[in-house]
């Protein structure tokens, strides 16, 4: 029997596209989840993000067909949005509680279609245990939605992973490959790993121009070594020239910033490719304000830089040794390395560097298109950040500007971009980013 879910104002906002766990399914969402949504996207905070990603899912959904007879998606999921005034007056409404109260209206949609579909197994969701057992007394069944969160964003991975070992024994063997004559379909820049039947690697490549397949060799920028796929290949499109956008997401301890500013300084300081490396953060606190700090303009950005400093730390004390700080403010009288807010790029064209946008998460579609606009001849523009982390309360996973320029550049052969996903910090880093 197919199964219809009514599903709550708790269950989206704990999960903004619920619906995609109920497949071979019916899912009806009431009008008055909606008015709450429209209430709570205003909130700070989890809860205000996740009520604006639904909206702004169930609004796309909606483009596609009439969302109040049903829209059908993928695994058989059928997604209506039940606009049915019910008077809570009725005698059958009689004990539901307050007419005005969203739960109330709630219940009312779930009772309605339960009553008027005997044929249906019908289940209100909510992770409102007092509206579960109030569905239950009047002998509906009610579950709660605590599984995992569906992906809030079905991003452009940046790589592949292909069971290929004609192709990837020939990648190897000859540094490059035709990908069309081995049947493959790979977006510009999209990174591959060759495997064969048993899972094992044979050899990295990319995509470059000319649709050839050209070999990831090792590289070892700044005397730093990589340790899976996805830094071999961030690595790899920072030092290609002819990519001038490069964008990497991933979760925290995952390497990112390191392998950015360890290959940037390779390219400044020792190949001499770019005139100077410019790091941009947006100053966007975690959790409330501290307030105003005292000092010159470099003592007030210099908490927000930490993460950056810890990373420099580590690349000048392993390759160069004695006092990091001297030779770190060395290369800054030199110009060779800039730290500033991405408060005082608007105004800059910024001509042969490489520029560093760190927490680009934090940064809208706009502001974005302020920072790539900067651009001058010969500079390459990185954007680093991890749409799970995002500070800013008028953003969320889908309408920051990292994501906005991932989706829009991957067809483009200036740009690159790579999904981080294996922990590189600590085991216990690790475990905590993947469970909490």
């Amino acid at each position: 029997m197919r199964r219809t879910y009514i599903l709550d104002t708790s269950s989206l906002i704990y999960d903004p596209c619920a619906w995609k766990q109920f497949i071979n399914s019916d899912v009806i969402i009431p009008i008055a989840v909606l008015n709450e949504l429209d209430k709570l996207k205003k909130q700070s905070g989890e809860v205000g993000k996740n009520a604006r990603v639904c909206i702004r899912l169930l609004d796309e959904i909606s483009e596609k067909m009439d969302i109040t007879t049903g829209v059908q998606l993928d695994d058989d999921v059928l997604l209506k949005i039940d606009a049915t005034h019910h008077n809570l007056e009725e005698a059958h409404f009689a004990g539901f509680g307050d007419p005005t109260y969203g739960d109330t209206q709630i219940l009312a949609c779930a009772y309605h279609n339960w009553m008027n579909h005997p044929e249906r197994d019908v289940a209100l969701v909510s992770n409102d245990i007092n509206l579960r057992v109030k569905a239950k007394s009047r002998g509906m069944d009610a579950v709660s939605h605590q599984g995992d969160k569906y992906s809030l964003s079905d991003l452009y991975m940046g790589t592949q992973t292909i069971e290929h070992e004609e192709a990837g024994l020939d990648l190897l063997k000859d540094g490059s490959i035709d990908p069309r004559a081995y049947g493959l379909s790979l977006s510009p820049n999209e990174c591959v790993l060759f495997q064969d039947k048993d899972g094992n690697g044979i050899s990295l490549g990319r995509k470059t121009a000319f649709n050839e397949l050209s070999l990831v060799r090792k590289n070892y920028p700044w005397g730093i070594k990589t340790r899976n796929k996805e830094q071999a290949f961030a690595v790899d499109l920072i030092m290609d020239i002819d990519v001038d956008l490069v964008t990497l997401i991933g979760r925290a301890g995952t390497g990112k910033s390191l392998i950015v500013l360890a290959t940037a300084l390779e390219m400044v300081i020792s190949r001499k490719e770019y005139d100077k490396f410019i790091i941009y953060r947006p100053i966007q606190p975690v959790g409330n304000d501290i307030g105003y700090l005292p000092g010159t303009m470099e003592e007030k950005l210099a908490p927000w830089f930490q993460a950056i400093m810890d990373n420099f730390e580590v690349l000048f004390s392993n390759k160069v040794g004695g006092d990091w700080k001297r030779d770190l403010e060395m290369f800054q009288k030199r110009g060779k390395i800039e730290m500033e807010a991405i408060t005082y790029i608007r105004g800059r064209s910024i001509p042969n560097a490489i520029i560093l946008i760190d927490e680009c998460q934090n940064l809208s579609k706009e502001e974005v298109k302020t920072v790539l606009t900067r651009a001058g001849e010969n500079t390459k523009i990185i954007l680093t950040g991890d749409i799970e982390q995002i500070d800013n309360s008028l953003l969320d996973a889908t309408s920051n500007g990292l994501t906005h320029v991932i989706e829009k550049f991957k067809d483009s052969d200036l740009a690159g971009h790579i999904t981080f996903t294996q922990g590189e910090r600590s085991k216990l880093a690790s475990k905590a980013a993947e469970i909490l």
